[in-house]
């Protein structure tokens, strides 16, 4: 892998931005991974978060546009949808 089109890392200061992260617990090894790797970044960048879990896809619109409501400058939603046995896959 060359690294091409890889996006930059670091380097942003959203200090004093209000983040809110929506994130799913369905399949929780991904979920978990993906809330890491955003929670690490907003460290990183020095903006105020907080972790808003939810049982899964469905709920991740719905939960953003409250914590936008309530006062978020930006909402991250993490979520995972995988062809299988139920129809999450087809809404």
């Amino acid at each position: 892998m060359s690294g091409s089109g890889q996006p930059r890392q670091g380097g942003v200061d959203a200090t004093g931005i209000r983040v809110v992260v929506v994130a799913g617990t369905w399949h929780e090894e991904i979920s978990d991974a993906l809330l890491a790797g955003a929670e690490r970044m907003l460290e990183q960048s020095g903006a105020d978060y907080r972790v808003v879990r939810v049982a899964g896809a469905f709920e991740l619109p719905v939960v953003s546009k409250v914590a936008l409501e309530k006062g978020a400058d930006a909402v991250v939603a993490l979520g995972i949808i995988i062809r299988g046995g139920t129809p999450h896959f087809e809404y």
